[in-house]
C-alpha cells in the first residue's frame, strides 16, 4: 500500500472504529461492501485480521451486511470471486463470521470442494454462540434483563431526540462553496 493512503487510512478512517473496538468494547462490527487494496472489505484479511483482531484484539462476531459477500460474485459488483461458494469461504477465512445474505449457504459446497474446512468455520461458529450465549438467547427470558425492556422504551420521543441531536453535531460538509465555513454563532 502506498505510503500516503495508509497513513491516510490510519488517521482518517479507522480511529472512530478503533475507539469502538478499544474503549466501547463493541461485541459486533459490520464489515462494509466496499473494497479496500482490491479485496471485498469483507473478505480483507488486512482489515478483518491484522487490524481489527489482531492489532485492536477484537474477539467478537464480524457481520456482513445483507448482500456484501453476493458482491463478491455477482455481476456488476466487485466480482473478485466466481461463485458463492468461493465466496462464502473467503469471508470466513478472512474473518467474517455471519452473512445475513443467504450467501452463506454456499459453505456446503465449499467444504466439499475443499475450498474450506469445517474446523475453519467452527472458529465463527463459536464466535457467534458464544454472542447468543451473552445476549441470553439460550437462558429463561424471565432471567435476561433486556427481556425486560418495554417496547415503549424502543423508539422513544427521548431515544429519537438523543439520534437526532447526534446527527446534527456530526454532519460534515464536504464543499466550503460560496465559503460559508466557519459559521457564525447566533447570540
Amino acid at each position: 500500500m502506498q505510503k500516503y493512503k495508509y497513513r491516510d487510512l490510519l488517521e482518517t478512517y479507522l480511529p472512530a472504529f478503533e475507539a469502538l473496538v478499544k474503549e466501547a468494547d463493541v461485541q459486533e462490527v459490520m464489515c462494509a461492501y466496499n473494497r479496500f487494496e482490491g479485496k471485498p472489505c469483507c473478505g480483507s484479511d488486512q482489515l478483518l485480521i491484522d487490524i481489527l483482531r489482531n492489532k485492536w484484539g477484537f474477539k467478537g462476531v464480524v457481520i456482513a451486511d445483507c448482500g456484501a459477500i453476493a458482491d463478491f460474485y455477482k455481476p456488476n459488483t466487485h466480482e473478485t470471486h466466481k461463485d458463492a461458494s468461493s465466496a462464502s469461504a473467503d469471508a470466513v477465512l478472512k474473518g467474517t463470521d455471519l452473512d445475513c445474505g443467504s450467501s452463506y449457504k454456499a459453505l456446503v459446497e465449499a467444504v466439499q470442494k475443499g475450498q474450506i474446512k469445517e474446523t475453519d468455520i467452527d472458529v465463527s461458529v463459536r464466535r457467534l454462540l458464544l454472542a447468543r450465549f451473552r445476549l441470553g438467547e439460550m437462558d429463561d427470558p424471565t432471567l435476561v434483563s433486556w427481556n425486560k425492556i418495554s417496547y415503549d422504551v424502543v423508539a422513544s420521543k427521548a431515544h429519537n431526540d438523543i439520534a437526532l441531536d447526534m446527527a446534527r453535531k456530526s454532519m460534515t460538509l464536504l464543499q466550503n462553496r460560496n465559503h460559508i465555513l466557519p459559521l457564525k454563532k447566533e447570540d
